[in-house]
């Protein structure tokens, strides 16, 4: 009786030592170059980002000067003609109502365009710099309003880099509109510091408040588009973003960034 011979299966052979360190060490190396391309992908998208809204801070700028030095400028001309003729007896005597009516509407032409000017691209941001630009702003807002606006600016080390001042300035600008707005507050600070190597915006209102994971969610679903818009544009420059509020217990918006001195590439 023929007995078959037992087939005994054989362990795959185990790497050794020097294998297994080689084996991680080409995953350590595959990892680091995912992990180089990742980070060299999310540096381009900033500088896409960063130029486009230059591109776009461009745009407003020459839109401003436009509003400013063209349509400006022509209403102010129509403004002195309709007022020459306001003062001539002829004219006068036919019709000096109707003239009047179109003085005054061409005065609110002429101040409606000089604000959206302003808005659009204050010139005094680039002639005078951030400071000058928060307290024409806070100035600006509480003729509005009629609320207290404080502005409280430190000592900085040198001027601020033109992207920075604009960011820092749109910052303040959605801050403002928002109290105004939504917020319904009494009371404003805006306050910009220096603090180690970064500046720091702060912008307290004593409004109505509200719940940030609401506002942020709102924001983000496209009904309201400020808060996502300050928080990405305050990432794209390497800042930090906070907001803290209650119901019923004020705002308090606290962009931190790191400083460049004008003339700076960031």
């Amino acid at each position: 009786m023929n007995r078959e011979t037992p087939i005994h299966s054989r362990a795959p052979a185990r790497p050794d030592g020097a294998e297994m360190r080689e084996q991680l060490a080409r995953l350590r190396e595959q990892q680091e170059h995912l992990f180089a391309q990742l980070h060299a992908g999310e540096q381009h998208f900033k500088q896409l980002a960063r130029s486009v809204w230059r591109v776009q801070e461009d745009e407003r700028r020459r839109l401003a000067r436009e509003l400013h030095d063209g349509i400006g400028q022509h209403l102010t001309a129509l403004r002195h003609r309709l007022d020459v003729l306001a003062r001539s007896e002829e004219i006068a005597a036919a019709g000096n109502g109707s003239l009047q009516q179109a003085l005054q509407l061409c005065d609110i032409a002429i101040q409606e365009t000089r604000t959206l000017s302003r808005l659009l691209r204050p010139q005094i941001l680039d002639d005078l710099g951030l400071e000058a630009a928060l307290r024409w702003l806070a100035r600006h807002t509480a003729e509005g309003t009629g609320c207290a606006i404080e502005v409280e600016v430190g000592a900085l080390p040198g001027p601020v880099d033109s992207d920075l001042a604009t960011l820092l300035f749109r910052v303040a600008q959605e801050a403002l509109a928002n109290a105004q707005k939504h917020a319904q507050a009494s009371n404003i600070m805006v306050r910009l510091s220096h603090r180690a190597d970064h500046l720091q915006l702060l912008v307290v209102d004593d409004g109505r408040g509200c719940d940030t994971t609401a506002a942020f969610a709102k924001s983000s679903s496209g009904h309201s588009t400020g808060l996502a818009s300050i928080r990405e544009r305050v990432r794209l420059f390497g800042g930090q973003f906070s907001l803290v509020s209650q119901p019923g217990e004020g705002l308090q918006l606290r962009v931190l960034l790191p400083f460049a001195a004008s003339g700076a590439t960031p």
